[in-house]
């Protein structure tokens, strides 16, 4: 068979094929099946142009739906792009806090560049006309705006204060290692102006923001973000005001020399506590170096004896008869007693005694904290490790520097000072390792003025004068214009570290009329048998058969400059003897009362006194006291209002744990 003959045979089965399909039907192939060939009724007809009609009228509509989708999607996808370059931005911004912390110049350049562009593509995108588009629906409108708002503020302050202030920190950064750089803010100076114009700007928009309807996730970052420029304002002009001031604090003239004591208020003291440790530091050009770590161990028992002082009998500095009746002998004689006196100067003036006796440089300037500061700025470093593998933290700090130690070490000084000395190295290290947030740092330092753990003192009278203005220089006011002083301090009479224990609270109460005030303070002994170290106990309890757990304190009473101690309470102090007894007196024209009180393990008691008003004009009510090893705190009646001018004009009275 050849392939022609299959071909052919295929096309007559094909056909056959199809004749059987269409036999008895009467249809041929080319016709119709019978049902379409019927004619249509009212129904179809009108179904087939509703097919046609949506045929023709659908694609339209699905190209402006589409339309309308896309545009909705990509106004989101915008949306998204903003929310993403104001988070990038304010990432970027820690991370140029940590280089300029750190001196990183290419840090700095890199996180500040970023910052700007991020800031600037998220106004672009803003003012884009998708965002003109949206506007324009009342639903949307509000945040529109607002969230325009947002990004001109980012877009404001990046745009004028980063490129300056990146060219000043690059420039200004050594990239070095060791010590604390503060060469950034050496040339603040040309900076802050454009600082304080932008902030005016951000809060002109920030201000005229039209809040209603407006999403808590935007309106909240603004309100915080006005918060943070009313802080900060006051602080920048204050600064650019004594620039030359701080600027030599920085050592940009020459290098400076100041003492950081350390204060243990287990062992109260009326500013803080027994100065057991004080670091050296040199600042030059503003780079900080440690220059040694002195302990009252080594001054009392061993330098000063060399030189030919006499630390039982002698005395560094002569006191005005009125003070010298006021506090025991030991004030003037041993470091750790320095500051038994609120009068915080007093106690800078005695290590600077110390100074000339061992013929050292005297202090450029000097700060005291205590471990209270520690832990809270180990909340901004984290924690710190010790050889040993101990950790330090936040949480720990007091307790390792307070209690904790006394119980380990027994009464061997040697070891404690050496415990001490290393956490105080691995604190300056951590400080100096510089691996922390710059607006943390800050926080936790104003959190510890704010509790009354900060002073200040500087040989340099502008300083001193900014001191006074921020409530560091722990002065006895002279007169009552500024502010109207009182305040009850204690010192340990113990020889222990019992204080740590300690807790109390403060109040004032006033009668207009008689023109008076009553300060009273709750105080409370919460140390319990689990405590055993002699250098905890009472040294001094075991010689007048007092009970080792007993706090002897040495309760003072301060009235301001004129004022008259009428009544106390205790009206006469628990214990009496030739070195501990009843004093009166007065230190810098304030009158002052001391009394011996003993707190006996568990006991809740309160002190107070009463104090007659000068006549005339009173400044703010300022109410101090003894920064303890527990927070304290403090109220004032209403009823003290009218005695006292309130601040800047305000119905307020001022309180003040810091003086």
């Amino acid at each position: 068979m050849t392939v022609g003959t299959l071909h052919n045979d295929r096309a007559d089965n094909r056909t056959r094929r199809g004749a059987r399909a269409t036999q008895g039907t009467g249809l041929t192939r080319k016709q119709p099946a019978a049902r379409h060939a019927a004619p249509e009724s009212a129904g179809q007809r009108w179904s087939r142009t509703a097919v046609i009609a949506m045929a023709a009228v659908g694609g339209p509509l699905t190209v402006i739906v589409f339309a309308v989708l896309l545009t909705a999607g990509a106004f989101a996808w915008q949306v998204i792009q903003v929310r993403d370059d104001l988070e990038g931005a304010l990432d970027q911004s820690k991370l140029l806090a940590h280089a300029a912390a750190s001196g990183d110049a290419d840090g700095i350049q890199r996180s500040g560049e970023d910052i700007v562009a991020r800031a600037r593509h998220a106004y672009d995108t803003a003012q884009g006309p998708l965002w003109d588009l949206a506007a324009e629906i009342p639903a949307a409108r509000p945040n529109v705006l607002a969230v325009r708002d947002v990004t001109e503020i980012a877009q404001t302050i990046s745009s004028q204060v980063l490129p300056p202030l990146i060219t000043t920190m690059a420039a200004s950064s050594d990239g070095s290692s060791d010590g604390i750089n503060l060469k950034p803010f050496l040339h603040a100076g040309k900076i802050i102006p454009t600082v304080l114009t932008s902030f005016d700007e951000a809060s002109r928009i920030a201000s005229s923001m039209d809040r209603t309807g407006v999403l808590p996730q935007i309106s909240a970052p603004v309100d915080q973000l006005q918060s943070l420029i009313q802080q900060a304002t006051p602080v920048l002009k204050t600064v650019d005001a004594h620039l030359p001031e701080l600027l030599r604090a920085a050592g940009a003239e020459r290098p400076m020399l100041y003492q950081l004591m350390i204060q243990t208020p287990a062992e109260i003291r009326a500013t803080g506590g027994g100065v057991a440790q004080w670091l050296v530091l040199k600042v030059d050009d503003g780079h900080v170096d440690m220059l040694s770590l002195d302990t009252g161990t080594d001054l009392m028992y061993s330098v000063l004896p060399s030189v030919g002082f006499d630390t039982v009998n002698g005395s560094l500095i002569t006191l005005p008869w009125q003070t010298r009746e006021l506090y025991p002998p030991e004030l003037t004689n041993w470091s750790s007693n320095f500051n038994m006196t609120p009068n915080f100067p007093t106690a800078v003036e005695l290590f600077q005694a110390t100074r000339k006796w061992t013929d050292k440089p005297q202090f450029d300037g000097s700060f005291s904290i205590d471990p209270i500061v520690l832990a809270h700025l180990l909340e901004a470093t984290g924690p710190i490790t010790l050889a040993s593998g101990e950790t330090v933290d936040a949480q720990n700090a007091a307790s390792k520097l307070m209690s904790e130690p006394y119980e380990r070490y027994g009464v061997d000084n040697a070891a404690m000072d050496r415990y001490f000395s290393e956490i105080s190295a691995s604190m300056f290290a951590k400080l100096t390792g510089r691996q922390w947030d710059l607006g943390s740092m800050w926080n936790q330092i104003t959190r510890s003025a704010g509790e009354g753990r900060i002073f200040a003192w500087f040989d340099d009278a502008g300083l001193e004068s900014l001191a006074h203005q921020y409530g560091l220089d722990g002065t006895l006011p002279k007169d009552n214009q500024d502010a109207t002083q009182l305040g009850i301090y204690f010192n340990d009479y113990s020889i222990g570290k019992l204080e740590y224990h300690l807790s109390y609270s403060q109040y004032a109460t006033c009668n207009a009329d008689d023109r008076t005030i009553t300060v009273s303070m709750d105080l409370h002994n919460s140390i319990t048998d689990a405590i055993k170290s002699g250098y905890t106990l009472g040294l001094r309890n075991i010689d007048r058969g007092i009970d080792l757990r007993t706090m002897m304190l040495d309760v003072l009473f301060f009235a301001p400059p004129g004022g008259e101690i009428v009544s106390t309470d205790p009206k006469i102090g628990d214990w009496w003897d030739p070195t501990f007894r009843d004093r009166s007196g007065s230190d810098h024209g304030n009158p002052a009362e001391s009394r011996t009180v003993l707190l006996a393990e568990g006991e809740t008691r309160t002190v107070s006194y009463t104090v007659k008003l000068p006549d005339g004009d009173l400044g703010p009510l300022e109410l101090r006291h003894t920064p303890g090893a527990n927070d304290t705190k403090v109220t004032i009646d209403s009823n003290c209002a009218p005695l006292f001018r309130s601040p800047a004009g305000s119905d307020n009275v001022l309180l003040s744990k810091i003086g």
